[in-house]
């Protein structure tokens, strides 16, 4: 297989951010007066999104989603110093880079990406990124991920998304390129069946796309 371009989610997928992510959530939802465990909000999180948790908080509240939204980013885009790479997270995108193909990515996380993918490393290996800053609809929308390869002048045949959530897949769908839905072994994500493919780990990306 000739050079691929490869479109990352950041959060559960390159770096484990649930450590980071959960308690700053469950503070907020505390502070609202929810009872909602952090074993409730990290697989609300996995599933879906902690801005749809949000969104149901705001509805239960009887307030506007988009406050409680900017109070949640504003203290977890302070709270990075838990955040770590993924196993193999360095090694699968110097493997893949190796061979000729690009990185790429699209996070709904905001201004602290960029700081992440520098303190774990990551930042050397991508062409481009897109954070929430850059206002693109959020996935499963596939406007990011089109604009990318527009861009960068990438054929859909040529073009992988990986993430570990199914709006990353349905993302991958709705922009006519394949998915790769990362489940490792324990995670309360639920598979869509629309999947590529499935891996349990990083490392086994390069051998399962060609290098």
């Amino acid at each position: 297989m000739g050079p691929c371009g490869f479109f990352w989610d950041l959060d559960g997928t390159l770096v484990d951010s649930y450590p980071a992510i959960v308690p700053v959530a469950k503070e907020l939802c505390d502070e609202l007066g929810l009872g909602y465990s952090a074993e409730y909000i990290y697989a609300y999180a996995c599933r879906s999104s902690i801005g749809a948790l949000l969104e149901e908080a705001a509805e239960k509240l009887g307030c506007d989603a988009s406050g409680l939204k900017s109070r949640f980013n504003a203290r977890n885009d302070r709270a990075i110093d838990a955040i770590r790479p993924i196993p193999h997270a360095k090694e699968t995108l110097a493997a893949l880079a190796r061979a000729g193909h690009r990185h790429f990515m699209y996070t709904h996380r905001g201004a602290s990406c960029g700081a992440i993918l520098e303190r774990t490393g990551l930042a050397p290996y991508f062409t481009e990124v897109l954070t929430a800053l850059d206002g693109f609809p959020r996935k499963p929308a596939p406007d990011a991920i089109l604009y990318l390869m527009g861009r960068h002048r990438l054929a859909p045949e040529r073009c992988w998304y990986i993430g570990d959530r199914s709006l990353d897949v349905l993302a991958a769908e709705n922009a006519g390129i394949r998915s790769v839905l990362l489940y490792p072994p324990g995670s309360p994500t639920e598979k869509t069946g629309r999947e590529t493919l499935v891996i349990e780990d990083l490392s086994q990306l390069p051998d399962l796309i060609g290098r």
